[in-house]
């Protein structure tokens, strides 16, 4: 699962590094723009072919597209517990508040 999302990280990463659009890139390596959309956001998860046309494409070695940080800083932690928290039911927000607190007092 994080596999797809820190691989659509990266490839986000070095189109807007490179001033592309999502179009651009999609024109670019032969697929759709809504198809690069779901790579980006971590819903798909391209073939090799694809893997290899996106790294021909930024000049980068194919290491690179798999070089993902270890450790995040306490700004993308936070965001990624909200965004985790906003998906929640009612039911399991109640659950992670009081584990949460329980953890922290």
């Amino acid at each position: 699962m994080f596999l797809k999302q820190f691989f659509g990280n990266r490839i986000k990463e070095l189109r807007t590094k490179n001033k592309l659009t999502q179009f651009e890139l999609a024109e670019a390596v032969g697929i759709d723009a809504k198809h690069l959309s779901h790579i980006e956001t971590g819903r798909s998860f391209p073939k090799a072919v694809l893997i290899e046309k996106f790294a021909e494409k930024f000049d980068v070695d194919l290491n690179y597209l798999f070089d993902f940080p270890i450790e995040k800083s306490r700004e993308e932690i936070i965001g990624n517990i909200n965004v985790l928290l906003s998906k929640s039911s009612d039911k399991d927000l109640d659950r992670i508040y009081k584990m949460i607190n329980l953890i922290l007092n």
